[in-house]
């Protein structure tokens, strides 16, 4: 980045010797940002490096947008984002829920540490704020100063939020494995191209899918998916020496004790030869 050249006009006292001048209180490079930002930049930033999917639209109770009514009011919005660089262990997405009888939209992080799909982080975003200028004038999206302070959080507020709905929606969404037939619809592209999904994107559905699974009684089989990824994840680290499953369990964000245990099935199931003390594990062809 080059180095910034600043003018008289930048300085309150330009006249004074280098070292000793002084910004402008309101210079950009020092004035306090959060003042005139809103969450819109954070909603942005959900969808980078995300695989996306809208859960709920706001128009769902009217499929012929055509015959919506003038004074129709739009029902809630959940959208998942399912990041492929995960948040930690048990990282399974985040999500963004807007209704329009809330004055905030709620952002939550879901994960899975062992004990089934739950909320782990949950935010409460105003998607618009503003500031009052030097001049007592408010500047913000609407122009409106009374947006700010006419809708505060109650008690009311916070049991209108369903986060048992959001869960419930947001683990038969994650849980559902049809896009590996179906694909996954690509940005700019006309069709599905599920194939064509760069490997972290195919990863972390996978990840996604599995541990987003209902609990049940027992553990439920692994999808062969993600043993062979956990194989082929093997097969690489192996080389590198010791600290193989602490590599693995951070490439898969989860548990070591889970990776040993991946990596036992993947061996049962035919995607690893069996342990022999002193031999490196090798692939199968037909799954590899």
């Amino acid at each position: 980045m080059p180095k910034p050249e600043f003018s008289a006009d930048d300085y309150i006292n330009p006249e004074a010797p280098l070292g000793e001048r002084r910004l402008r209180p309101d210079h950009p490079r020092i004035r306090d940002h959060s003042y005139d930002c809103s969450r819109r930049t954070q909603e942005l930033d959900l969808w980078k490096a995300s695989l996306v999917s809208t859960v709920m639209e706001p128009w769902d109770a009217y499929p012929d947008l055509e015959s919506v009514p003038e004074d129709a009011v739009p029902g809630p919005s959940l959208t998942l984002f399912v990041k492929e660089r995960g948040r930690g262990p048990g990282y399974v997405a985040d999500f963004l829920y807007k209704a329009s009888d809330l004055p905030v939209a709620v952002h939550g992080i879901l994960a899975n540490q062992g004990s089934g799909l739950g909320l782990i982080e949950l935010d409460l975003w105003r998607m618009d704020w503003g500031y009052w200028d030097d001049f007592g004038d408010f500047v913000g999206p609407s122009g409106d100063e009374t947006t700010v302070a006419s809708a505060p959080i109650t008690s009311d507020v916070l049991r209108r939020i369903p986060l048992g709905q959001i869960i419930a929606r947001a683990q038969a969404e994650l849980a559902d494995r049809s896009w590996r037939e179906d694909g996954v619809t690509i940005l700019g592209r006309s069709g599905a191209a599920g194939a064509e999904l760069a490997p972290a994107s195919l990863q972390a559905l996978e990840i996604a899918n599995a541990l987003a699974q209902s609990a049940q009684r027992g553990r439920p089989p692994l999808d062969g998916e993600l043993l062979r990824a956990v194989a082929q994840a093997y097969l690489r680290e192996a080389i590198n020496g010791p600290g193989l499953h602490r590599r693995l369990a951070d490439l898969f964000n989860r548990p070591e004790p889970t990776i040993k245990d991946w990596i036992k099935a993947a061996r049962d199931r035919g995607y690893l030869s069996p342990a022999v003390p002193g031999r490196r594990a090798w692939s199968t062809p037909h799954f590899l």
